[in-house]
């Protein structure tokens, strides 16, 4: 390990610093041209044309500017490759990212899905550059993985506009060494909160605490970031309430009924009990760590306005995507190296590719 100048808190990993004690500069290959392979609901004649790149799509009447006309595209690569090659056009303009990296769980994130008309099902492999997207995050353990989340965390800020959010999924395995990474990146006045998602979901040990909550890192660019206050229900224990309203003195309080009782609405809590999606469930795709619509719709709610540009760099089954469009209409830009697993009409500005 290189003798290295500490001159503030810091998380180190080998690999962070050259062989003297330097910083190791985060590498922006690219651009590169984004080649289209595949248009959806594009009427065939029989004589197509040969497609042409990503950037030369937009034709000017699809909107006022590139990044308004820009809609519906999936780009399937790694995610590091794909973010370095939208700083040309996206630097500064994303408002808000939301990731679902992997936790050093070691699950190899496989996926089942069914074809034909008798719902064969069966599994996805890894393709050859999933296989090498896999090595580069695991290949050194703990080493490797936090340099891989400190590269594309970098390239993430730059993306990020002014008025710019970001939001980290992660659980217990790696939460602690990326909350101090991000501190690093962002900055330690740009934390706002550490969301606690608690969910039930089956199985449990004897000889620990049931592990049953996943931490959500939220940060921005600056202090003048989006952010529309939500509200949760809070239900009360007082048997004498009733629906109504109630005059407090110093304020009015209205309370609501349904089937668990009687309610008012409150400023949300940084823990938020949100079920964790069943294996019936409508919205369920198959994909092993798909999270809950639900979650994604207060995150976006909260960092995002109307026409927004909204970002997941590790979309898996793409809900940031969908919940997005659903919302409030905003343009979302994903990654993933897996095979497109959404519909387009479940996002607006597109790009498809993950880091496994």
């Amino acid at each position: 390990m290189p003798k290295v100048d500490i001159k503030k808190t810091e998380l180190v990993w080998l690999g962070k610093y050259n062989d003297n004690g330097e910083l190791n500069p985060v590498e922006k290959p690219g651009p590169y041209p984004f080649q289209i392979v595949e248009v959806i609901n594009k009427p065939r004649t029989g004589r197509e044309e040969q497609s042409p790149t990503l950037f030369e799509l937009w034709r000017g009447d699809e909107g006022d500017t590139f990044e308004k006309g820009w809609r519906n595209k999936l780009i399937w690569g790694d995610n590091k490759l794909v973010m370095s090659s939208l700083l040309e056009k996206f630097a500064g303009k994303i408002n808000l990212i939301y990731i679902d990296p992997p936790f050093a769980t070691g699950a190899d994130f496989k996926f089942k899905i069914q074809i034909g008309e008798d719902a064969e099902e069966i599994t996805k492999e890894h393709s050859i550059i999933e296989e090498k997207a896999y090595r580069d995050t695991w290949g050194r353990g703990l080493d490797s993985y936090l340099q891989m989340m400190y590269e594309r965390l970098v390239l993430m800020k730059e993306l990020l506009a002014e008025n710019g959010s970001i939001y980290v999924h992660l659980d217990w395995h790696v939460g602690h060494y990326v909350k101090v990474m991000m501190d690093e990146i962002f900055g330690y006045g740009n934390f706002r909160n550490e969301v606690v998602w608690a969910y039930r979901t089956g199985g449990a040990s004897e000889r620990c605490w049931s592990q049953k909550h996943d931490i959500i890192l939220f940060y921005s660019k600056t202090d003048n970031y989006t952010f529309n206050t939500q509200k949760e229900k809070a239900y009360t224990k007082a048997k004498s309430r009733k629906p109504g309203v109630i005059d407090y003195g110093a304020g009015m309080a209205e309370f609501f009924e349904d089937e668990y009782g009687v309610y008012n609405w409150v400023i949300a809590r940084d823990v938020w009990e949100i079920p964790y999606i069943n294996s019936q469930a409508y919205e369920r795709l198959q994909f092993d760590t798909q999270k809950p619509e639900a979650l994604l719709k207060r995150i976006i709610l909260a960092s995002s306005n109307p026409g927004d540009l909204v970002a997941d760099f590790f979309c898996g089954s793409g809900t940031t995507l969908a919940v997005a469009e659903k919302l409030v209409g905003a343009g979302s830009v994903a990654t993933s190296q897996d095979t497109p697993s959404m519909s387009p009409e479940n996002a607006s500005l597109t790009l498809k590719t993950q880091k496994i």
